[in-house]
């Protein structure tokens, strides 16, 4: 077997498992990705520091430790601003549509905005990351299985 077809196999069936993982561990994947993430911040600040680069290696080590510290703060206050502008959208495609002639007003019209409304407010009150990490990991799932088919 070359590389070429190791490499078109098990690039999929990875983008499967972490697609799986994603839709079954949900939040739990979140935190394992952000500590990690903090960790390695942190660790490569400190070589920084250590290689006589201490600008980038306070800035890393402070990022590495603010996402430790804070990262679901920080996930938290993104996800409701990102909801509301999503919500907001929505709102004035809603008024864009009520401005229409009536013969255009039709309820397919109306879905759109709607939807957009409920995710805006499903990502800033609801359980946003949960969301987003479940769409994410069907997407690397389907993905994954696309390609497998497509390689054959």
């Amino acid at each position: 077997m070359s590389k070429k077809t190791t490499f078109s196999i098990s690039t999929p069936i990875l983008y499967i498992l972490l697609g799986l993982l994603l839709v079954v561990c949900k939040a739990d994947m979140l935190n394992w990705v952000m500590t990690v993430a903090g960790i390695f911040l942190a660790v490569f600040g400190i070589i920084d520091i250590s290689k006589g680069r201490s600008g980038s290696g306070i800035i890393s080590l402070a990022a590495g430790i603010a996402v430790l510290i804070l990262g679901w703060a920080l996930v938290d206050l993104v996800l409701l601003v990102l909801g509301l502008i999503i919500a907001l959208k929505g709102v004035v495609d809603l008024i864009d549509v009520t401005k229409l002639p009536k013969k255009q007003r039709t309820l397919v019209r109306y879905l759109l905005p709607a939807a957009t409304i409920l995710v805006g407010l499903m990502l800033a009150f609801g359980n946003g990351a949960g969301v987003i990490i479940t769409v994410v990991g069907i997407l690397l799932i389907v993905d994954g299985v696309a390609s497998l088919i497509t390689n054959k």
